[in-house]
């Protein structure tokens, strides 16, 4: 952003940082400017029996590595309609639009976006899971045995300064699948679902 805004968007004459570097001010118009952040959406989906929860594992991951449904908002869409979208387009399963609900936030500034999160429950988790191969490898349901013993596995590789997102740290793991690491916010969605916070 820094690099892309050294002129200003209103009369073209240069910028200068202010605000620690958080925004750039011109200096003929004296017109601010701030860092574009591109609203994002990230949810735990439960079943309706709260058994089980479906994660996925995107091209990114290192296998066996499984996190939450995540997707940008489209213009003139709310959060909880992102939601039910992003779950349909990237699953094929349905939510219960009335379900839906916030549980936090957190930036996530590569690539300039905010992630805002969400528990939603599939309307029934008895849908054919039908993936978008261009967002994701696979999904599936697991039920909470099956993801606390990913969480242990995680927690462990963090606590000796080592991260399952590291290919040669998940291949040495003695784990069914693997879940994000502590410190992101699919961590928390999925550690509010196993802990019963919802």
């Amino acid at each position: 952003w820094q690099r892309r805004s050294t002129f200003c968007s209103l009369c073209g004459s240069p910028t200068v940082l202010v605000q620690a570097g958080t925004c750039r001010r011109c200096t003929s118009c004296n017109a601010p400017s701030w860092p574009r952040q591109d609203p994002s959406m990230i949810c735990v989906v439960r079943s309706r029996d709260d058994r089980r929860v479906l994660l996925a594992r995107s091209k990114r991951h290192p296998p066996r590595v499984y996190s939450t449904l995540a997707g940008f908002v489209e213009a003139g869409e709310t959060m909880e309609q992102a939601v039910a979208r992003e779950t349909w387009e990237e699953t094929g399963i349905r939510v219960d639009l009335q379900s839906i609900r916030y549980l936090g936030s957190q930036p996530w500034p590569f690539p300039q976006s905010t992630m805002v999160g969400f528990t939603a429950t599939a309307d029934d988790s008895s849908q054919q899971i039908n993936i978008d191969d261009d967002e994701i490898i696979e999904a599936h349901w697991f039920d909470k045995e099956t993801v606390r013993l990913a969480a242990t596995a995680s927690s462990t590789t963090t606590k000796q300064g080592r991260s399952v997102m590291d290919p040669s740290v998940a291949e040495t793991l003695d784990a069914p699948m693997l879940i994000p690491p502590k410190g992101v916010i699919a961590r928390e969605l999925i550690d509010s679902w196993l802990e019963g916070r919802l």
